[in-house]
């Protein structure tokens, strides 16, 4: 079974961080009648309303690229598509190339269409103009995490906390890249300070459930989880990451419960079919998984995972034919995995195979030599054909290794 990832919730910088961006943010003009509407709204937290002001002052200013970038700032904040914020922070930079928010504004924009190259050209020219400005800091630390480089990533996120050591969205951020390294404890510890800093984000908290669950503190996992499906629209990857805690906390039927009521909400998620399929495997209930391992396969056929759970259960029920047919089948995309080559060997042994099952064990140690597991089976196949010196060599072989680990 596998839990996944929840995005972080939230503007792309802190909110103060936008109004102090604003503030600082050169008019090439006069300050536009009713622009005070547009920052009363921001500081009472309605970035829609603000958006919506700003979008009116654009209409009136068309030629106005000091407003234009403004208004390109608060659509990236309020989540909408970057294509529209792109073009008026593009038409913002070719008369204002100097200001190192237009080039911020810029880089989220380039890293939301996925040109993080792009991107990071922006925020480099923008460092080298202003090499005190946080959001720079946080924005390329953003962009070196999506670009799976954590550690870079951390060096920049660290300098922006420097700068702004109240922001939970920076705590945050410094979660994910430790997470992403590897580093679970200090993610926690990160984690937790952006959820004192921002109690009410669900993401958050989902991001220091997701973690505890690596830790292995189940039941703290699953109270974190559990807070943010109250804090969040229903969302079902949310949902499959809470399932995932309650199994790991010993808690099947409520897992299924869990696990289905994410299929409700996106019933093409073949992770949470897997992990729905595990669970009812896991409480015995083995037909039933087997068909949703089939509504799985229908959305993704060929899964080697999925073929490989399917297997196994098919084998629990005594069904080596139907077992070893999807073992052979997941063996397709994946030659070379051990596992399914030992699960391939075991069905020829119960089907009382053992030379099949002899030539297949070999395979499998072949791609690991020191599984005592593989080790122990090869012994038993030789034993079966009468070869006992043979099977002798392999279970001294299996107790060596059992030793060494």
């Amino acid at each position: 079974m596998s839990q996944q990832a929840i995005k972080p919730s939230g503007l792309p910088w802190p909110a103060r961080a936008l109004r102090r961006a604003f503030g600082a943010l050169p008019w090439l003009q006069r300050v536009p009648s009713g622009w005070a509407v547009v920052m009363l709204r921001l500081w009472a937290g309605q970035l829609a309303a603000a958006t919506a002001a700003c979008r009116d002052l654009a209409d009136r200013f068309p030629d106005r690229p000091d407003l234009a970038a403004r208004l390109g700032a608060l659509l990236l904040a309020g989540g909408a598509p970057p294509a529209h914020a792109l073009q008026l922070l593009n038409l913002a930079l070719q008369a204002m190339p100097g200001d190192a928010y237009v080039r911020c504004w810029l880089a989220e924009a380039l890293s939301q269409t996925g040109d993080t190259a792009g991107g990071l050209r922006h925020l480099e020219t923008g460092l080298m103009l202003r090499p005190d400005l946080p959001e720079l800091w946080q924005v390329k630390g953003g962009l070196l995490l999506a670009q799976g480089r954590p550690a870079e990533a951390l060096l920049y996120i660290d300098g922006a906390l420097a700068a702004d050591p109240a922001s939970g969205a920076l705590w945050n951020k410094r979660g994910l890249c430790l997470d992403e390294s590897g580093q679970w404890g200090a993610a926690a510890a990160a984690y937790r300070r952006a959820c004192r800093l921002m109690p009410r984000d669900g993401a958050v908290w989902a991001n220091l459930g997701l973690v505890l669950q690596k830790l292995g503190d189940s039941e703290e996992a699953l109270r974190c989880l559990r807070r943010a499906v109250t804090l969040r629209t229903p969302d079902p990857v949310l949902l499959n990451n809470v399932g995932f805690s309650l199994m790991a906390a010993g808690r099947a039927e409520e897992a299924i419960e869990s696990y289905r009521q994410a299929t409700g909400l996106d019933p093409d998620s073949v992770v949470t079919l897997g992990n729905l399929a595990g669970a009812l495997g896991a409480l015995g209930r083995r037909t039933e998984a087997i068909g949703v391992l089939d509504a799985a396969l229908e959305k993704a056929p060929g899964d080697p995972t999925l073929l490989n759970n399917k297997g196994h259960l098919l084998r629990e029920q005594h069904q080596f034919r139907d077992a070893l047919a999807c073992f052979e089948a997941a063996l397709e995309r994946k030659p070379d995995d051990d596992l399914l080559l030992a699960n391939k060997a075991a069905c020829h042994f119960a089907m009382g195979s053992y030379e099949q099952a002899l030539t297949v064990y070999r395979l499998a140690s072949l791609c690991q030599p020191a599984n005592r597991e593989h080790l122990w089976s090869l012994g038993a196949c030789f034993e079966r054909l009468g070869r006992a010196d043979e099977a002798l060599d392999c279970y001294n072989q299996a107790l060596g290794a059992e030793r060494a680990s």
